[in-house]
């Protein structure tokens, strides 16, 4: 038995540091061997494989609990350390950074093949690499330096890798957004890490957690770090970067950034509120969960009306990540009431869809990568009848299309069963009736994005693979290349076995429950079984759920081969009142969801252009028509916009006191000491 404890501890030590050391020595190898990028490229791709196992191992054993130092260097500034620790709340994350980075390295080994001809190639490579590294460095981190280094280079190391395709239109505005809104974001974390360490006298988080500060300075805390976090999670109307972003980047590079990127900001604002802040106020929870709403219900509309598959894939994960906020605002009010069995509820409800979100959103993306490698376009409109072409890959999308839909056994449903349980307690437990009217409508809010999350995922899928080729690119389409099949198929897997086994991760997850909310046996509350449960928060386990809807399934097919068996069955064309059956009779993405953008009309005000191509000598008589509707982006116009030409004016204004003349700037200066002379003299 000690024998076996030393090796888990030997385990817990090395792995994290060496799966850093290897992404180090990939990342090396892709630039030391640029002259030969294969060879750089076959080395980067085997080092960051590893290290994603390890991460991933890691991430296991660091689960067991307890906090245990990787890495300690000490004397890099005068008044602090580079500190790296895993402890059992950084290993969940850390298990998550390294089994989708795992994926996406296996992934990359045949997408980015097409990028070999680039003499950047190399950095692309390096990039992934070193992006993988500062994702689990911020995880990791020990004290507010380490945090912060690490933070800085996980969005500089992103923000090249979305510039890579920069001769693409729209891709350097998209960085360019994306290198701003992140360095904002920036800003608020400092002040708020700097906040922390003047009443803690400490920059480690393990002494910061222990500092008492008064209840004005916990919520300026918490107010820069739900701003700070929320830039980089995507929150509404700090989002603008991320549709941007996201399909910008190479896909393999989008699956990192929207699988696994914005749970940094999870675990980041979820280390400030649970950890480094005593319970503050119910209204920190009320303002969670009302950004989160909105986020969520924001996040899928937009995805309905968009028509490139990624970009489309990028608002989702808004909706996703403002669902994940609908439960740390949950969390808050829990513990804001004392309801501490409430609170882990609604926290494994959050760490559940956090990994079910990475998982799905992932091979999403990855699948979105493959299909506009074989079809050169990410247009669902001229899209349709891959199934035929790419079977494998639609299997693959399949199950994320049905994962993102909350289809039970698949692990979407699992995440959004326990988010819902913990809102309905909210609604009918809440010790007051504001919180129970919260509850209330969370779950509404919920109920109505989850619905509209079903209609997305049936719209990705048919209007993607089902029906005829709308394009001659869709008619052409070839299967995705062996090891992005493997990536998709593994990643696949994982999500049917998080929904068919969640009881595995209620264990997994325990330690960091009891240490976070201070509930013994805290994951029994989840009440997550292979087999039917009853009482508390539910009646039957997801698992059973998901195995009575398998049960069900075989036994309509045994019953239909048994009444069918004899009949004969014929194929045929789809019935067209004797026409042939083109393709512009189908239904495109555009017009499948066009009753959505009908419906929300008031609050997506979609614009509408309407165009009739005329013979100049019959102009009664057009030839043609060609409508297009796109939904403006309303928060930019309303917000960003307003503010970016008060700034210019303002600018203008100061730049005429810069005008070059040596005596207006000394009378700039007369007049500042008159000025600081009498304030001295009035004080």
């Amino acid at each position: 038995m000690d024998e076996s404890w030393r090796v888990l501890e030997h385990l817990r030590l090395w792995l994290p540091g060496g799966a850093l050391a290897l992404l180090a020595a990939g990342a090396c190898a892709a630039l030391l061997f640029s002259g030969n990028p294969s060879i750089g490229r076959r080395i980067a791709h085997v080092c960051s494989a590893l290290a994603g196992a390890a991460q991933a191992a890691a991430g296991i054993v660091g689960l067991s609990g307890g906090t245990l130092t990787v890495a300690h260097v000490r004397g890099v500034l005068p008044f602090t350390d580079i500190l790296l620790q895993v402890t059992d709340f950084s290993a969940f994350f850390l298990l998550v950074i390294g089994a989708v980075g795992l994926a996406a390295t296996i992934y990359a080994a045949g997408y980015v093949k097409a990028y070999e001809g680039r003499r950047s190639a190399p950095l692309l490579h390096a990039g992934m690499l070193l992006f993988i590294a500062a994702m689990a460095a911020v995880v990791m981190a020990g004290n507010v330096f380490t945090f912060l280094l690490a933070w800085e280079v996980m969005s500089v190391v992103s923000f090249f890798l979305v510039m890579y395709e920069h001769e693409r239109p729209g891709t350097k505005r998209a960085g360019f957004v994306y290198v701003v809104m992140t360095h904002i974001g920036t800003v608020f974390l400092t002040i708020a890490f700097f906040i922390l360490q003047h009443y803690s006298g400490s920059f480690e988080f393990a002494r910061m957690g222990q500092a008492s500060l008064p209840a004005s300075a916990q919520s300026l805390v918490f107010v820069l770090a739900l701003i700070g976090f929320g830039t980089k999670a995507g929150l509404v109307p700090l989002h603008i970067w991320l549709p941007r972003a996201h399909p910008a980047a190479p896909s393999h590079i989008s699956a990192l950034m929207s699988g696994v990127m914005l749970k940094t900001a999870v675990y980041g604002f979820l280390l400030i509120t649970l950890h480094l802040l005593q319970p503050g106020p119910v209204w920190w929870g009320i303002a969670v969960l009302a950004v989160g709403a909105n986020t969520a219900l924001f996040g899928v509309l937009h995805a309905l009306g968009e028509v490139d598959k990624k970009r489309m894939l990028a608002y989702s994960s808004i909706e996703n990540m403002g669902i994940l906020f609908m439960g740390i605002g949950a969390v808050l009010v829990f513990q804001a009431t004392g309801q501490k069995a409430a609170a882990s509820l609604a926290l494994a409800a959050v760490l559940f869809h956090a990994m079910n979100h990475a998982l799905f959103k992932s091979l999403l993306f990855m699948g979105a990568g493959a299909v506009l490698k074989a079809a050169h376009t990410a247009n669902m409109n001229l899209l349709g009848g891959l199934i035929r072409r790419m079977p494998w890959t639609a299997l693959f999308m399949l199950a994320g299309s049905l994962a993102m839909a909350a289809m039970p056994p698949l692990n979407g449903f699992v995440g959004e069963w326990l988010l819902f349980q913990s809102l309905f307690a909210l609604g009918f437990d809440g010790p007051a009736t504001v919180l129970r009217l919260a509850g209330a409508l969370a779950v509404a809010a919920l109920a109505l994005v989850g619905a509209l999350a079903a209609f997305l995922s049936v719209r990705l899928f048919a209007m993607t693979f089902l029906a005829v080729p709308r394009s001659d690119e869709a008619r052409e389409a070839r299967e995705a290349s062996l090891s992005m099949r493997i990536a998709m198929g593994l990643l696949a897997a994982c999500c049917v076995a998080a929904g068919v086994l969640p009881f595995v991760f209620a264990g997994s997850v325990q330690r960091a429950l009891e240490r976070i909310t201070g509930i013994s046996g805290a994951s029994s509350i989840l009440e997550i079984s292979p087999a039917a449960v009853g009482g508390g928060t539910g009646e039957i386990a997801p698992a059973a759920a998901g195995l009575l809807i398998l049960c069900g399934l075989a036994a309509a097919w045994a019953l239909a081969r048994a009444i069918g068996g004899n009949t004969r069955t014929v194929r045929g064309e789809t019935w067209n009142c004797g026409e042939p059956l083109e393709p512009r009779m189908t239904y495109t993405a555009s017009g499948f969801s066009k009753p959505i953008r009908v419906a929300f009309q008031r609050l997506l005000m979609p614009s509408r252009v309407l165009y009739a191509d005329r013979d100049p000598r019959a102009p009664y008589f057009a030839k043609g028509f060609t409508y297009t509707s796109q939904l403006p982006p309303l928060v930019e116009n309303l917000l960003y916009k307003p503010a970016m030409n008060l700034l210019v004016a303002g600018a203008r204004l100061f730049r005429g006191i810069q005008n070059g003349v040596v005596q207006s700037y000394l009378l700039y200066l007369l007049a500042t000491l008159v000025l600081i002379l009498v304030w001295r003299i009035w004080r």
